[in-house]
């Protein structure tokens, strides 16, 4: 083994500009799926909600507590009837021209939303029932990707409001602008419709019920069905990094054998003397694990640094990679793989050939 890690340190020496190019080369899919593990994640968390004990009316077939769900504010008088204890009115909605300036608007009850939902103030204060209707609170992301703080202003399509605080709930609702719900209807232009109503599970409307509209009920906070809409570019670019992956490990192979090619000699002479072929299969392994070893640090230090970078908006939400321990353990044993599929291919190419052939030129 010391006999071939001489060997491996000695090419390292000469041949380094090759061994990083192999390193940078692993290092690409390696980033690549750290990335995409780190995003999934980071969705993964935005869309996670804790189980509500509350129910949401809305349009059917909408996902109300975020966007396309509009019903007339009548309805809180119809729920009454039915025996519901309370009907707290939301309007929300992803206000913008564009992609890049969507935001997502949650039009609230100043008198009562702080009964149905729990966030903590991190600079300013909450929205008040004498507001006016030009204030606004927003969600620590929304504020962040604005670069706005409490007692600034903010164009909200168009029109400027005044930021009274800054709240963080932990997840996507940190990319929402808070307003009152006739700051919001004015905004919007709704007149007296609302988005849903929040109303208690306590027996008098159940979830699955349709009621006349039509409308539905379902669970609060039931919004994973919007984080699938990122399944089908998830997909498509898991597909485009294990490309990546198998082209790497390919063109390792065929560097891991080239450099055994170059020390042919000296390991049929190794082989000769009776240390068998542990000392190539040694040698192969040395130099495949700095390569892939420097790979897997390149791919992290590649994922985080893109991670700061890059990130996915959509419907107003940003989601942004989230790297733990998972990912880094997933990553490290991608780059396994890659590293004994290319050391395997390059150990039966040297292998095949006898130690007297391989010196038959001297």
């Amino acid at each position: 083994m010391s006999t071939a890690l001489r060997l491996a340190l000695a090419d390292l020496r000469t041949r380094a500009s090759l061994l990083v190019g192999a390193a940078l080369l692993v290092s690409v899919p390696i980033s690549g799926f750290l990335l995409l593990h780190g995003f999934a994640r980071g969705i993964d968390v935005d869309f996670a909600s804790e189980p509500s004990t509350d129910l949401v009316v809305q349009e059917a077939n909408s996902v109300g507590e975020i966007t396309g769900s509009r019903i007339p504010a009548s309805v809180e008088a119809d729920l009454r009837n039915l025996g519901v204890t309370f009907a707290i009115p939301e309007i929300h909605a992803v206000a913008g021209s564009s992609a890049d300036n969507a935001v997502l608007l949650r039009g609230v009850d100043p008198d009562r939303y702080r009964s149905i939902v729990t966030f903590q103030v991190i600079e300013g204060r909450a929205l008040e029932p004498q507001d006016t209707q030009e204030s606004v609170m927003l969600g620590v992301d929304l504020a962040a990707s604005r670069g706005v703080g409490a007692g600034e202003p903010v164009l909200l399509r168009g029109r400027r409001y005044q930021v009274v605080g800054v709240f963080e709930i932990g997840t996507y609702t940190d990319n929402e602008a808070w307003l009152s719900l006739a700051g919001a209807r004015d905004l919007l232009g709704w007149g007296d419709e609302v988005s849903v109503f929040i109303v208690p599970d306590d027996g008098a409307v159940t979830e699955g019920d349709v009621l006349p509209g039509p409308m539905s009920i379902a669970r609060r906070g039931d919004v994973v069905d919007l984080a699938d809409e990122w399944d089908p570019i998830m997909s498509l670019a898991s597909y485009a990094t294990l490309s990546l992956a198998i082209a790497a490990a390919v063109v390792l192979a065929v560097i891991l054998w080239r450099l055994a090619w170059l020390r042919r000699r000296d390991l049929a002479i190794l082989r000769s003397i009776g240390m068998g072929r542990r000392v190539p299969v040694a040698y192969l392994t040395v130099q495949g694990g700095i390569v892939a070893a420097g790979g897997l640090a390149a791919g992290i230090v590649g994922a985080i640094a893109l991670g700061r970078i890059v990130q996915i908006q959509a419907f107003g939400i940003l989601s942004r990679a989230i790297f733990d321990g998972t990912g880094i353990v997933r990553g490290a044993a991608l780059t396994i793989a890659i590293l004994a599929f290319a050391v395997t291919v390059a150990m039966v190419r040297i292998l095949r050939a006898r130690p007297a052939e391989l010196l038959r030129g001297e």
